[in-house]
């Protein structure tokens, strides 16, 4: 297949400088902007923090872990050794189990905050959810450009210690979702942060473009039909043939109007928001994409 590495680069950390510093500076009108009813209202910060119920399902979650070990493999003598469960545990067995935990006692405090730096951490994790979509481009070039997300943190910890938003910490290290609260991002309203971010790039020499990738899978194997079928990726006509394995050849006028009738994506619908227009190669078409492949395979 064409090599779509080759027209890949990575987004430059000096541009992401560039832009985190002027969304730095106005913190707090944009914390204003997206909670009118306060930071600690919103579902952004919780992503950050634990309440007094969530910090007891924690403190439970880890005590189930450690008694469960102890049961099985502990070597405390007044922990009778129940061995392991059956693979299938009825709900009394399991109730059994955790009837032997020890009381759990409850010590939250709610721990200090700090919404500039929540929310600076939020606009590096956006910065990487749109290039997840859209690729960057700079004006002078027509590689995709894609954002790192260890990158796009450290440029933004980088800002963050040039503006003194880290004044008074011991460290300078942005605060951190709780890794079991990372399930609930798929419920964060993306969209707005997604739109501050693009409105800073209007200001810049990068603009955004969409790219399918299976698009352009479709369209090799469309052209490549004698290669060695295992080679190749297979396709699917729709769910319910993805279900139960049928693959087929892809029919191109059916593969590009369902890409057509797709709804968009976030970042795209935040570019619409921002531009008043779809970003280019957005909704895609045969014409534009078969163009794009011979490009890409011109340039090897």
């Amino acid at each position: 297949m064409t090599n779509l590495l080759n027209n890949h680069r990575l987004f430059p950390r000096k541009a992401m400088i560039d832009v985190f510093t002027d969304l730095f500076k106005i913190l707090p009108e944009l914390i204003d902007e997206l909670t009118p009813e306060g930071w600690e209202k919103s579902t952004y910060h919780a992503l950050f923090h634990l309440n007094a119920r969530e910090h007891f399902f924690e403190r439970l979650y880890y005590r189930v872990i450690d008694h469960n070990f102890d049961l099985q493999y502990g070597t405390d003598p007044r922990i009778r050794k129940t061995g392991i469960l059956s693979e299938n545990p009825t709900d009394e067995e399991i109730w059994d189990v955790l009837n032997t935990i020890g009381t759990i006692k409850s010590d939250y405090k709610k721990q200090p905050n700090s919404p500039e730096l929540e929310l600076a951490s939020l606009l590096a994790e956006t910065l990487f959810f749109i290039s997840r979509c859209l690729y960057f481009q700079s004006k002078d070039s027509d590689h995709w450009l894609e954002v790192h997300p260890e990158v796009a943190s450290n440029a933004a910890a980088i800002v963050a210690r040039d503006l003194g938003i880290f004044e008074g910490r011991s460290y300078m290290k942005f605060p951190h979702i709780y890794s079991f609260k990372r399930r609930l991002i798929r419920k964060i309203k993306w969209l707005p942060l997604m739109k501050i971010v693009i409105r800073a790039f209007q200001k810049t020499n990068y603009s955004l473009v969409y790219v399918d990738y299976e698009l352009l899978e479709v369209i090799d194997n469309y052209l490549n039909d004698e290669e060695d079928a295992s080679s190749k990726i297979p396709n699917y006509k729709n769910m319910e043939h993805y279900r139960l394995g049928i693959t087929s050849d892809p029919d191109l006028d059916e593969v590009f109007d369902n890409a057509a009738r797709a709804l968009p994506s976030e970042a795209v619908i935040a570019y619409f928001d921002v531009y008043g227009d779809w970003p280019q190669g957005y909704p895609p078409t045969q014409e534009e994409y078969f163009a794009m492949y011979k490009k890409l395979g011109d340039k090897g």
